[in-house]
């Protein structure tokens, strides 16, 4: 896991500070021991953790999701919510190698025997997995035969008023950030961070509990409740105050200039093919039609295996020739908390035998009827590509320099999600890091210079091409140099960097509504469901087919 460049703090008892005023045990789970304390352990921030819950997807509504192998071959039914983690295999476009840490509960559907089971290995499509903490997970220690490696001193007595006849519940320690536990221990391993709660003492987490990825028995049966269910009867569910105290909570997340050039010459605003129907089976055959490089930025970085060293660099619509072996021609390589896949190609049309062959990231790798980059034969400049509106099939680039780290199709982040005072979420929240560039989706004119927004945060409105509007919200104020009122913007400019509330809510996002343009005046409005001018659209649909066609 990759880590924050932040603070790290040396646990020198058993307890951890929540707040200023408060501290309450913590624990890590083995599957031998049960409950256990270690001393000598640290806490660190991490970027990402690999527990996911499943979801089916797909046409009408089914309680399993299929879990395939290698091949693309179905091998059995995950039951909905279930919880999985991701695990090093194959890479297989658009889906992610798995395997099953625990069943949900929570659901009328039997098992039989075409049923996954806990520890079952295979490939979930990457749409069918959502962010765990969109979940809180309930154990009854009385059905899944864990109660007695909870009920020793040790717990009991570290623990006040809790009641092991009686269910707890996990959640993820605070969604603004993970948190793992590092301790001094042979197996080095990571412990992710939960917080532990009774439905009749909710008020506060009882205690801390961390779980690995290797000792996950604990999680073996649960049941799954949606986070904005058990925010009904467990009150601190909802707070996202600080996990130690002290914690630095506005730069944490900054991307340093480093990587922001990174991020810049290597995926600013590359795009690659239009968007594809989910495939049937993994494996299938490569088109044998000629690719080339499909890129909307100058050139494209060709790297050594290594991918640490550029050999030289290639140009949009240059022939490639791709090797087909899995093992020796693919690289993995995980950049900024993403991970991407790089294949071993040639330039067959290149005189410079030290200029032929290299890696390149495959998403940069198209055929020139998939490259929206070449019309006709000839290169399309991405900043001058000219769009007659959201439904023109050259519109139009995602307003991320990468594809967001969460679903923005589930829990609190999806349109029409539920706010307090009965109001409903008007856009699409893209989780990112702080500080990330946020680019244009369409070419178009800036109505708006950059205003206080919600929580510190502020935005910026722009009319696109065919009259289409987007309020780009929860942004910093640091301003783009030429981007303000009445200028002009051009499809994947940069216009703003993502910003984060300062109620540490939820993590560093950009709040993303769409509007037909069909209405004037004021987006924000003091009625109505969504509390916005009535020409409010549902970003999704288009965001969907934008992240398909850019990652």
């Amino acid at each position: 896991m990759k880590l924050f460049k932040g603070k790290t703090l040396t646990l020198l008892s058993t307890f951890l500070t929540i707040s200023s005023a408060s501290a309450i045990p913590h624990f890590q789970w083995d599957n031998q021991d049960g409950v256990t304390v270690q001393e000598n352990c640290s806490i660190e921030r991490t970027r990402n953790n690999d527990y996911r819950v499943s979801r089916y997807v797909g046409r009408g509504s089914k309680p399993t999701e299929n879990l395939r192998n290698s091949n693309g071959v179905l091998q059995s039914h995950l039951i909905n919510s279930s919880l999985v983690k991701l695990i090093s295999g194959k890479e297989k476009r658009d889906y992610k190698k798995i395997e099953v840490v625990g069943i949900n509960t929570n659901t009328s559907m039997s098992t039989n025997r075409w049923s996954s089971e806990r520890g079952d290995q295979g490939y979930l499509y990457h749409e069918s997995m959502l962010p765990l903490e969109d979940f809180v997970i309930e154990l009854d220690l009385a059905q899944n035969d864990l109660r007695e490696k909870f009920d020793i001193d040790i717990f009991k007595s570290s623990v006040e008023n809790v009641d092991l006849t009686k269910k707890l519940y996990l959640r993820i320690a605070a969604d603004s950030s993970y948190y793992k536990l590092n301790c001094d221990d042979e197996s080095e391993r990571e412990y992710l961070i939960f917080r532990g709660y009774q439905k009749e003492n909710s008020e506060s987490p009882l205690f801390l509990m961390g779980i690995s990825t290797q000792e996950t028995s604990l999680l073996k049966s649960f049941a799954a409740i949606q986070k904005t269910t058990a925010m009904t009867y467990l009150s601190d569910v909802g707070n996202e105050e600080a996990l130690v105290e002290g914690e630095i909570q506005s730069n944490v997340m900054v991307v340093t200039a480093e990587e922001e050039k990174s991020i810049q010459e290597e995926l600013d605003v590359a795009s690659s093919a239009r968007p594809q129907q989910r495939p049937e089976s993994l494996n299938k055959v490569t088109s044998s039609l000629e690719k080339l490089v499909c890129i909307g930025t100058k050139s494209l970085n060709v790297r050594d295996q290594s991918l640490d060293e550029v050999l030289f660099k290639a140009s949009l619509g240059e022939k490639i020739k791709v090797f087909q072996g899995w093992d020796e021609e693919t690289v993995v390589k995980t950049i900024n908390g993403t991970e991407y896949t790089f294949n071993k190609v040639e330039f067959p049309n290149r005189e410079e035998k030290d200029e032929r062959i290299g890696y390149v990231a495959s998403s940069f790798v198209k055929t020139e009827a998939d490259c929206r980059f070449i019309e006709e034969g000839k290169p399309v400049r991405n900043a001058q590509t000219q769009i007659t509106g959201l439904d023109d099939s050259r519109c139009c680039d995602f307003p991320t320099v990468k594809k967001p780290t969460h679903s923005f199709t589930s829990g609190m982040r999806r349109f029409r999600a539920g706010r307090s005072g009965g109001r409903l979420h008007a856009a699409c929240d893209l989780y990112r890091y702080k500080n990330e560039a946020i680019k244009s989706v369409a070419p178009g004119k800036v109505i708006s210079n950059l205003y206080r927004f919600y929580q510190g945060t502020y935005a910026i409105e722009i009319r696109h091409s065919g009259g289409f509007v987007v309020r780009y919200g929860e942004l910093t104020g640091k301003r783009v140099p030429g981007v303000r009122k009445n200028s002009n913007v051009n499809m994947g400019q940069k216009i703003g960097y993502m910003g984060k509330v300062n109620s540490n809510c939820c993590r560093p996002m950009l709040h993303f509504e769409l509007y037909s343009g069909s209405r004037t005046g004021s987006l924000s409005k003091s009625s109505g469901r969504y509390r916005r001018r009535n020409d409010l659209l549902d970003p999704t649909p288009y965001l969907n087919k934008w992240q398909d066609e850019v990652f």
